[in-house]
């Protein structure tokens, strides 16, 4: 009986010693470990990204005016580049005044009710006369014109179109990635809305072969 009473408190003591194991030392709630990198995407060697050289470019322009202008401030910083020039589709928006005038002089009264300074006359095929209200290659444009037409409270017509017209692009020269972003900075405050900068190989899988001295 004395020996029962030994075992019996042996284990006692065995299972209190489990017990404050476990609340001291819990059981991990994961039972594996997961390997972090198998959830990151597939990237390209680094050692070959630091030594590809990078692109600045700009959006493209459609009007002569903007790239004369943008090649004269080229000049005044000393900045070399070439002109992408090509034919590509773009959007036209376009804003009328619904109305028709048999007579110049009705188109030129009608124009002054408009609250905006750029309306223009046009003649059309019929011998009438209409007022323009805008036409804008670029949509943040037209939504501000779209903004201000609304703010008149008159009734006007908007209808978007797709023209193929000559594009320009300004493409500078090829440079380390540390160098490419300050001339991104630079190009970005002479006007330039947006530039682009991308890798060398990107830039040549899009754009060689169509840029033009």
């Amino acid at each position: 009986m004395k020996a029962l009473k030994q075992v019996l408190g042996i284990v006692a003591v065995i299972m209190m010693a489990w017990l404050t194991w476990q609340v001291w030392l819990p059981e991990d709630t994961l039972t594996e470990q997961v390997d972090v990198r198998a959830w990151l995407p597939e990237r390209p060697d680094s050692a070959t990204m630091k030594q590809e050289k990078w692109r600045v470019l700009t959006r493209r322009m459609v009007w002569d005016k903007a790239v004369e202008e943008f090649q004269s401030r080229l000049q005044e910083k000393s900045l070399e580049a070439i002109v992408l020039k090509r034919k590509e589709a773009v959007s036209l928006h376009v804003f009328d005044d619904p109305r028709r005038f048999a007579a110049k002089s009705q188109a030129q009264k009608a124009k002054h009710t408009w609250e905006i300074t750029d309306v223009d006359i046009l003649k059309q095929d019929d011998g009438q006369y209409m007022l323009g209200l805008g036409r804008f290659f670029i949509a943040q444009y037209a939504k501000e014109r779209q903004v201000v037409l609304d703010k008149t409270m008159q009734p006007y017509t908007y209808e978007k179109h797709t023209k193929t017209i000559p594009t320009y692009r300004f493409i500078f020269p090829a440079l380390p990635e540390s160098e490419a972003e300050i001339l991104w900075k630079t190009v970005q405050d002479m006007g330039a809305v947006d530039p682009v900068m991308m890798p060398e190989s990107e830039f040549n899988a899009r754009f060689v072969g169509n840029v033009s001295p």
